[in-house]
């Protein structure tokens, strides 16, 4: 997401940031010689009751002196204790130059609910131990999932996936989107602080297969992300950014044809090498898919970015806007929610969703600066479901009718955090009641981002700090609130959000980082948030979700 640049540029004489020195070194300089071929380390992903992906790189000698292998033998071992003794799984494969040398494998036979321990071995070498778990197939008292988002490599360092390695009570890390940026390097969305310590490969935006492949290597070699994909499994899904900023499935907003080429191209270049890097269980050219965790969640996992998105309209007074056709999702994928939603006999139905459902109201913050207009800000925020608002109202009314209960929106893309009752509409709706939750339908939890620019880092402190404490609560120039659904807003921290799921309720805790600009840092608590089970009202918890009774062995 980048629909703040506009609000930039408006409120700010913007003068270009100062460029680094082309430093002389290329990414094979980044590669920690304790870990090879393995430089990458290892993952795993999309957990089922009775299996799990397992992935890994190897990275062969290639062009200093030595000759790249096409195809390279690949032996794999899964375990239940960390020193790989106790094996109940294990087989061959190859890496091979068609999948960049990436190398998935689908393991099944497992055991429900259950921690395992793997590795891989390849050209006499193994790689680092990873922990991993599937999925309950019986009832649970409670799950764990850390939610993340928008992790920008020149923004920030990835402290916070530090952090989240370190938790031993973790079901899996579910990733909204956003899990690389396609800007060049030196880019406007880098930090001055330590755009020289985060140089980017390749140097140019990302448009081509190769470049793809080459910025998540960059991404994957950080140790910091790299400790957390050996120490949980992750569920993710694409947001615009895998591709290029604000896209749909026709193009983007940071896609010029003409210099560029073929969209087409791109986004099958950009597909291609996600399902490469990424741990996910492939299923075609679309990430759409559910996870069961038992009787007490299934995860159904939308996008609403690339497979049907209409192009958006950044116009709130184009009535085109409020189209009853204007779609987000496209019909079938629509109808596949649906469906998903229907069938369910899971006590929460959790949705994992690139960008904010509720309605959002900020157009009545431009009295705080004479050089914008309300239709200005709200024009900056179409790319939500804001910008396709009958299909929003469709599935409002759909949850509605058909008394569907407990569904837990989790949302990334904003780089803010929010926590939302879902109403339509939320803001003058007489049959909505914030105050006990009457007349919402769900709700919403979206988390901040992982290190990626705030509203702060990009308009300044003043100006957000000012939009924080006026956006859910009465503003003093009319006395209404305009955001009544909103129940917590922090528009400048980084972090994530810990969703814990019982059969009581859910809670969804904000975790926050001291700074992104160092490698290391601490984390604090910084609010939560709790729904009961057949409620739609969010109550702000007084302490963190308990820990579960049961604690995982971190993988060495």
């Amino acid at each position: 997401m980048k629909t703040l640049r506009p609000f930039l540029l408006a409120l700010l004489a913007f003068t270009a940031l100062p460029t680094s020195a082309q430093l002389p070194f290329k990414i094979e300089d980044l590669y920690d010689p304790a870990l090879a071929p393995f430089y990458h380390g290892v993952a795993s992903g999309d957990p089922l009751p009775d299996g799990i992906i397992l992935w890994t790189r190897v990275t062969p000698p290639g062009k200093s002196g030595f000759t790249m292998q096409r195809k390279v033998p690949v032996k794999w071992t899964m375990a239940t204790d960390p020193a790989l003794t106790q094996v109940v799984a294990s087989g061959n494969t190859f890496a091979t130059a068609d999948t960049d040398y990436t190398v998935k494998v689908d393991v099944r036979g497992l055991t429900a609910g259950r921690t395992y321990y793997y590795g891989f071995e390849s050209m006499g070498r193994a790689s680092i131990t990873g922990k991993t778990k599937t999925a309950p197939n019986v009832a649970v008292d409670q799950l764990k999932f850390a939610v993340i988002s928008c992790a920008n490599y020149e923004w920030g360092y990835f402290s916070g996936y530090d952090q989240i390695a370190k938790r031993t009570d973790l079901d899996a890390v579910i990733n909204t989107g956003d899990s690389i940026y396609e800007y060049a390097d030196n880019d406007t969305y880098s930090s001055p602080e330590i755009r020289d310590e985060r140089v980017l490969f390749p140097r140019n935006e990302t448009v081509t297969l190769k470049h793809y492949r080459k910025r998540y290597a960059n991404y994957r070699l950080d140790p910091n992300l790299r400790h957390a994909h050996q120490q949980h499994p992750f569920i993710t899904i694409w947001d615009d950014h895998e591709f290029a900023n604000n896209a749909w499935r026709g193009g983007a907003e940071n896609h010029n044809p003409r210099k560029e080429g073929s969209w087409k191209r791109r986004k099958a270049a950009a597909m291609q090498a996600y399902f490469e890097w990424m741990p996910i269980r492939e299923s075609g050219t679309s990430i759409v898919r559910s996870l069961s965790y038992g009787p007490l969640m299934d995860l159904v996992l939308l996008d609403t970015r690339i497979e049907g998105r209409d192009i958006q309209i950044e116009d709130v007074n184009n009535p085109l806007l409020y189209a009853p056709d204007r779609t987000i999702l496209g019909a079938s994928q629509k109808e596949w929610l649906k469906t998903e939603l229907s069938d369910s006999t899971a006590t929460w139905k959790v949705l994992g969703n690139q960008v904010v459902f509720s309605e959002f109201n900020i157009g009545f913050t431009a009295s705080l600066d004479p050089l914008v207009t309300g239709d200005f800000l709200e024009n900056q925020f179409l790319d939500i479901w804001d910008g396709y608002p009958a299909e929003r109202a469709e599935l409002v009314d759909f949850l509605s009718t058909e008394t569907i209960d407990n569904v837990v929106i989790l949302t990334g893309d904003i780089h803010c955090s929010f926590a939302f009752e879902v109403a339509n509409p939320a803001f003058g709706n007489p049959n909505y009641d914030p105050s006990t939750g009457a007349g919402a339908v769900a709700v919403e939890i979206v988390t901040p981002s992982l290190s990626a620019a705030n509203f702060d880092e990009e308009i300044g402190e003043f100006f957000t700090g000012s939009v924080e404490s006026i956006i859910n609560s009465p503003f003093p120039g009319d006395g209404v609130n305009h955001n009544p659904h909103m129940k917590f807003a922090d528009l400048d921290r980084h972090g994530y959000v810990v969703l814990s799921i019982s059969p009581q309720q859910m809670q969804a805790d904000y975790y926050y980082l001291a700074s992104v600009l160092v490698p290391v840092t601490t984390e604090s608590w910084g609010a939560g948030f709790t729904t009961a089970a057949g409620s739609h009202l969010l109550v702000p918890a007084t302490s963190p979700a308990p820990p579960k009774a049961v604690q995982d062995v971190p993988a060495p």
